[in-house]
Formats: C-alpha cells, sequence, structure tokens
C-alpha cells in the first residue's frame, strides 16, 4: 500500500457494471440467491442452437486455438478502474463507491515518513505515523500505514492492533485485510489469518499480490486455486453478423457456451425476456445461462463414456453449481475481471456468501489444489 494518496474514479452503480439496472425487480441477481430470482428459465443448447438457426442474424462458426488462460479477457475486459481508498456509501438504495476523503495535513504526514519508511527507519516512520492518526483518527490509511511501520520493525503485536483499527474503519480495503491475515500469521494465530486473507479476496478476487504470497509462502501451507470458469468458446461481433468461436481441443461443453453467448449478442429480444433491457451489459443471468448449457453438454459427454477431451475446470465448475454456489463463482471470477470492486456494491448476505465460497474453493490446502 506504499503508494501516492491521489485518488481517482468515481461512484460506480453496481448495475453499470455488473448486473442489469436495478428494475425489474425480477432480475436483481446481485443481491438474491439463484433460488430467490424469478429468471426466466434457461434454455437447454438445443433450445439455443433451434433459435439461432430460426434466427434473421447471420452466425458463423469457427474454430480456433483458444490462448492458454481462454477467452476471459475477450468476453469480460475491464471496464472499471479500482478506487485506491474506497469508500463505500449508501445513495438512491444502492452502495457505491467514492473516495476516501483525505486531510491535507495528513497526507504531507504521510508523505515525510515514506522516505524513511523506504530507508527501513521504520522508527523515524513511525513517528509521523504517529502523528498523523493523532491528527486524524479516523484517516484508515494512516492507520494502515502505521502498522506496516511496526510490522516491518518486527513488531506483528502492535502492528496487528493498527490494522485491525483501520479495518474498523474502513472494512472496504481489501489490502488492510491482507496485511492484517500477514501480523496474524506472524503471531502463529492461524486461523484468524486465514479468516482475513479470505476476506481479502472476498474483497478484490483478482488482488494479485495475495496470489503471488502464497506462492511463496508455501510453508504456509494454503494455496489460491486458479480460475474454474475458463472459457474455450466465444462469440464476437462480424459485420452484422456474429462470430461464434470453439477450440475443438477442448471440452465440446464450450461449444453450447459460445452458442448461447452468441444468442445474447445477436438476439436483444432474448436479452430483454432474460432481464428485463435489452441494453448490453454484464449480467450475471447471461454467464449463468451460459455456463449452465456448458455444464449441460460436459455431462452428457460423461454419461456418454466420451471422456479424453473433458475440461476438469468445468468438472470443478459442476461441484460448485451443485453446492449451489454458481453465482458465487460467476461474481468472483467473472464480475471481478469487469469491476475489481464490484463486491464492495454488494449486501452483507451475499458477501458472506463469497466469503463461504472462498474459504470453499479458491483458500484452500495445498493438498486440495487440484484444477
Amino acid at each position: 500500500m506504499r503508494q501516492s494518496l491521489v485518488l481517482f474514479g468515481c461512484a460506480f452503480l453496481l448495475g453499470c457494471a455488473s448486473t442489469p439496472k436495478p428494475v425489474p425487480e425480477s432480475d436483481r441477481s446481485v443481491s438474491a440467491s439463484v433460488s430467490e430470482r424469478d429468471t426466466p428459465q434457461y434454455l437447454s443448447p438445443s433450445e439455443v442452437v433451434a433459435k439461432l438457426e430460426a434466427s434473421k442474424v447471420l452466425y458463423k462458426v469457427d474454430g480456433a486455438d483458444s490462448p492458454p488462460g481462454g477467452w476471459g479477457d475477450q468476453l469480460w475486459p475491464q471496464r472499471v478502474s479500482a478506487v485506491e481508498a474506497p469508500w463505500v456509501v449508501e445513495e438512491g438504495g444502492q452502495r457505491v463507491i467514492r473516495e476516501w476523503p483525505v486531510d491535507a495535513s495528513v497526507k504531507a504526514l504521510l508523505d515525510e515518513a515514506e522516505p524513511h519508511f523506504q530507508a527501513r527507519r521504520y522508527d523515524e516512520a513511525a513517528k509521523l505515523y504517529a502523528r498523523a492518526t493523532d491528527a486524524c483518527p479516523d484517516c484508515y490509511v494512516a492507520w494502515v500505514f502505521r502498522g506496516d511501520a511496526a510490522y516491518f520493525a518486527d513488531d506483528a503485536a502492535t502492528a496487528l492492533e493498527h490494522y485491525r483499527r483501520a479495518t474498523t474503519l474502513n472494512p472496504n480495503d481489501h489490502r488492510a485485510w491482507f496485511f492484517q491475515g500477514n501480523a496474524l500469521a506472524k503471531l502463529e494465530r492461524y486461523q484468524e489469518a486465514l479468516d482475513a486473507w479470505a476476506w481479502c479476496l472476498v474483497l478484490n478476487p483478482r488482488y494479485p499480490v495475495i496470489r503471488q504470497f502464497f506462492r511463496t509462502n508455501a510453508h504456509l501451507g494454503l494455496v489460491v486455486r486458479g480460475d474454474v470458469i475458463v472459457p474455450r468458446g466465444y462469440a464476437a461481433r462480424e459485420g452484422e453478423g456474429v462470430s461464434i468461436q470453439f477450440d475443438p481441443n477442448h471440452d465440446p461443453g464450450w461449444f453450447a457456451f459460445a452458442n448461447c453467448k452468441a444468442l445474447w449478442l445477436g438476439e436483444p429480444s432474448h436479452r430483454e425476456k432474460m432481464t428485463g433491457s435489452s441494453e448490453e451489459q454484464f449480467t450475471s443471468v447471461e454467464e449463468m445461462e451460459c455456463l449452465a448449457s456448458a455444464l449441460a453438454v460436459h455431462e452428457t459427454q460423461k454419461a456418454e463414456g466420451k471422456l479424453d477431451a473433458l475440461d476438469p475446470t468445468l468438472e470443478r465448475l459442476l461441484d460448485i453449481t451443485q453446492e449451489g454456489l454458481l453465482l458465487e463463482a460467476v461474481l468472483f471470477e467473472v464480475g471481478a475481471r469487469i469491476h475489481p470492486q464490484v463486491v464492495l456494491t454488494l449486501d452483507d448476505e451475499l458477501r458472506q456468501r463469497l466469503k463461504k465460497y472462498v474459504l470453499t474453493h479458491v483458500l484452500v490446502p495445498a493438498g486440495r489444489r487440484g484444477g
């Protein structure tokens, strides 16, 4: 977190980046579990194909080698910039992200301390950080920096106190939870550390630092598992038609997924039926319908004994779906690609479900890493 306090971005309504607009009520997909939504029934893979064949839109199927990590970047590019120091407020019944207000005098003290910190003069830095928290007891960033000085001075207990003060003031900054977990681990309070690290991942699912941390610190016995949604098919506009791309070297389920994505792209009436709006924007309903198509074909292939090209990530996703956590997987892996801080706009109940998802399927003992 040793960065300038210059903040950027604006308030982000969840609807603009991760779900359809708040109305109609039937598609509040980020504030309700799958079973609570009154979404129209998903189409089967064969029903999707029938609609494509009956359409006036030209759909063209092309085989192509997918990138090593799948076509996720093409399907779900980041559209929203992260706010450096997030402040979550309620506006119009929605949680939105603002910039945390920064006191100019506190910023000056933090800037003054930075050269001392970088030169490992942690005691000198700590004095300036203490002056900052005295001047502004509610400035959570100053408490984080004060915790850093204590942590790197090998005083994990004091660091933990400061990090906990920071997360109490602002529970929405993933880095404070990450640092808190590190301090707890240094104190050999591993279960509490696991809880803090889980919150870090919930709040920022694609945070690269925590992933590298567990690769570097294998002695902790934990791993952050790789993505479970690794698409080997996608759809894109091509002229006035739609191109359906599928990697024939992978699970045929991804062909069904690509067909479904093409339907959502080429048939606005289907999008409107499912979400109440024909506007193209990320919606968990679309991703869940298309992933359901992929899983249906995947299961059929298994039942018929066609095992050669089966995708192990789809097998993992099938387990997740059977546990009722498909929505959480979509938000964690897909929604967070588009909006890195999408979880900050979710309600507390769904955040807790995401934490369950993280502790069950993401941050797990090394022996369960799989995938």
